[in-house]
């Protein structure tokens, strides 16, 4: 297993954060498939409506335009504009299930809005389920903040699962310092058969599947799922309904009062912005998705999508970019033995999971993980 190491957190980002929830956005933005597919010929579109296949309307309302927005991940992406009518019209969808403990394989197989997670339920043989409950990032706190609010829910949906595939077992990953969390889950689980935590080392990436199974020593036959994937699943299973909101994470030392937002699909990071906080935050430096790992956007144009963790909102500072020394720092830290230096001093490709561990630990404040990226330092 690769060596993962701790992080040196500023204590002034809290992690003790208030639940909010914004859900009537003026307009969504919903990113086009890029394989073009028909649409569906209605004017005026209901909440849950399918657009495309695998696209779902999280609002009710009309077509307005398409309009060029960013993603998460930095990409220019073109986006269906969804205006909302407020009325919250819903698409006759199938009734919600009394029971999902006694399901047949076929009716659970059947029963999934998201196809690249039904995809991860097509082995033959499942033997163990391996739920990670920690957050990736270390300025984000969305796993976390899900299974605080939804821990029944979540182990009745995963022994559901073990129910579909007998013989098979569940282990919950926590951070041992997740005391909170911890104490939550045992409160519940003398009523859950093979359902058992496991705590981990409060390590950068711990949570990661490859890194986490590797930890567990678990090969084959499973599947891996972070805490809102199993929450997405208890929706689409239990109340047979697609998954129209997210939860963001607001945290920052440029935030008093740091928030988890359940929010539509397709907002603008902006209106989110604004709506809970009365501010757009334009003088501050905004990560999307945490500092480790995010990368600061043009939040104008940003929408929430799946991919979206959340923003950390810090107050700008003048770092000094230096030379490099050589110390060979960012190597070592690599957990997969990349070489960053190469992307750094001669433009090659090196294989990266973009931690940004190499950005974190050198001490001449370069921007390493941009280089990894194909970006140049500006």
């Amino acid at each position: 297993m690769a060596k993962l190491i701790p992080l040196d957190i500023d204590v002034s980002v809290s992690k003790e954060v208030e639940s909010k929830v914004f859900l009537d956005p003026d307009f969504v933005y919903l990113p086009l498939p890029k394989q073009k597919q028909e649409m569906k010929k209605e004017i005026h579109i209901k909440k849950g409506m399918e657009l495309f296949r695998g696209m779902y309307a999280p609002i009710s309302g009309k077509l307005a335009s398409v309009e060029k927005c960013i993603v998460p991940s930095g990409e220019e992406v073109p986006c269906l504009v969804v205006s909302n009518d407020f009325q919250e019209k819903n698409e006759k969808l199938a009734a919600t299930r009394k029971r999902i403990s006694h399901m047949t394989k076929e009716a659970f197989l059947d029963s999934f809005f998201d196809e690249v997670l039904r995809q991860k339920f097509l082995q033959e043989n499942i033997l163990t389920f391996v739920i990670s409950g920690i957050d990736e990032d270390p300025y984000c706190c969305n796993e976390v903040f899900i299974q605080k609010q939804y821990t029944k829910i979540l182990l009745e949906m995963l022994d559901a699962l073990l129910n579909l595939y007998p013989g098979s077992k569940a282990m919950i990953a926590l951070k041992n310092t997740d005391s909170a969390l911890i104490l939550q889950y045992n409160n519940f689980l003398g009523m859950f058969r093979n359902i058992e935590i496991k705590l981990m080392e409060d390590l950068y990436l711990i949570g990661r599947e490859e890194f986490l199974t590797s930890k567990l020593h678990i090969k084959e036959n499973y599947v891996y799922l972070r805490a809102h994937e199993l929450y997405a699943l208890y929706l689409q299973i239990k109340k047979r309904r697609p998954v129209l909101e997210t939860f963001v994470s607001i945290l920052g030392d440029a935030i008093e009062n740091p928030c988890v937002v359940e929010t539509k699909l397709g907002t603008k990071a902006k209106e989110l912005l604004q709506r809970v906080y009365g501010s757009d935050f334009s003088s501050y430096a905004i990560y999307t998705n945490g500092i480790m790992q995010g990368r600061v956007l043009d939040i104008e144009r940003l929408v929430i999508t799946p991919d979206c963790l959340g923003f950390v909102i810090m107050k700008k500072k003048n770092t000094r970019i230096k030379s490099c020394i050589k110390c060979g720092k960012c190597i070592t830290v690599c957990p997969i033995h990349s070489n960053p230096l190469l992307a750094y001093k001669r433009g090659k490709a090196v294989r990266c999971i973009h931690c940004g561990l190499c950005s974190y630990i050198c001490p001449s404040s370069i921007p390493l993980e941009k280089y990894l990226r194909g970006e140049k330092d500006e």
